[in-house]
């Protein structure tokens, strides 16, 4: 972690411009296996461990707004025969949502005043009503958005990490350099689009890196 921190510190004094930041992992904690443990209250079916859902489609249609809410549980209810109702399924997706710590607030705060900030994030719109509730209940900001200078969520643009085209998006709308922009994901897998426009990249290790101790002096 020092050596990333050094790197860190060193192009915070060195011409960095901008900083995109991802949510999940990075703002907010989270643990999807609690999610994956709710779900089998409900079915004999067992998802085992990891990002279960990640890797079917009808996962990607979500995040990236192609099925509605009901749509979407509605298909998982009968996909995996879960005797649910919907509510008890969106209280189950919304499991894996843990904390937001005040200093992590305290630090987009103050980041957005020296960089242009954003967010960018695979979600869905259950879990970023969630996300809002929690940064409510738990710190003192009452949006994501005034964190940073626009979040970009993948369910409203219709794209998702690591496509490039997603990045690129940001890249353009605000006028960014991609050697003077940096992206924090805690997912390897989500940096390689940004490395492939040029975009420098930071990986947060969930659970065992906070990114206020990368930026703290």
């Amino acid at each position: 972690m020092q050596a990333k921190k050094l790197w860190l510190q060193n192009l915070l004094q060195n011409g960095l411009e901008a900083i995109i930041f991802d949510l999940g992992g990075v703002i907010i904690d989270i643990d999807f296996n609690l999610t994956l443990r709710a779900l089998e209250r409900y079915t004999s079916h067992k998802f085992g461990t990891g990002e279960y859902f990640t890797k079917h489609p009808i996962f990607h249609s979500f995040e990236t707004g192609k099925i509605s809410e009901v749509e979407f549980f509605t298909q998982i209810r009968r996909m995996f025969k879960l005797e649910a109702t919907l509510l008890e399924l969106q209280e189950a997706w919304n499991a894996l949502l843990l904390d937001i710590p005040q200093r992590r607030v305290d630090l987009l705060n103050n980041l957005k005043n020296r960089f242009s900030t954003f967010i960018l994030s695979n979600t869905n719109l259950t879990h970023l009503a969630a996300v809002e509730n929690i940064l409510r209940k738990q710190t003192t900001a009452q949006s994501l958005n005034e964190l940073v200078k626009k979040p970009y969520y993948s369910f409203e643009v219709g794209k998702a990490k690591p496509e490039t085209a997603i990045y690129e998006q940001i890249i353009e709308e605000n006028g960014l350099k991609p050697e003077k922009t940096l992206f924090i994901d805690d997912s390897l897998h989500n940096l390689i689009g940004a490395k492939k426009l040029g975009i420098l990249t930071l990986q947060i290790q969930p659970h065992k890196e906070d990114i206020c101790d990368f930026f703290s002096e």
